[in-house]
């Protein structure tokens, strides 16, 4: 028993110290990104279509558990 909450101990330090490398790396890139040369069609999958398909999916994921 003992063993598997050091298990979960050492995956979730770890998933912090992957996070803690990676996350600081990855707000820099998008902070500096600019869509100059992305085609239009991209632009609009991008920040229209899928923010969209985002909402309707948590909707569906959602709506079965609020009717329990």
């Amino acid at each position: 028993m003992p063993s598997d909450i050091l298990n979960k101990v050492v995956g979730v330090s770890i998933g912090l110290f992957v996070a803690a490398i990676i996350l600081p790396v990855a707000l820099q890139t998008l902070a500096s990104a600019t869509m100059t040369d992305v085609d239009p069609t991209v632009i609009t999958v991008v920040t229209i279509l899928l923010p969209v398909l985002a909402v309707i999916g948590i909707a569906v994921y959602f709506l079965p558990k609020m009717g329990k």
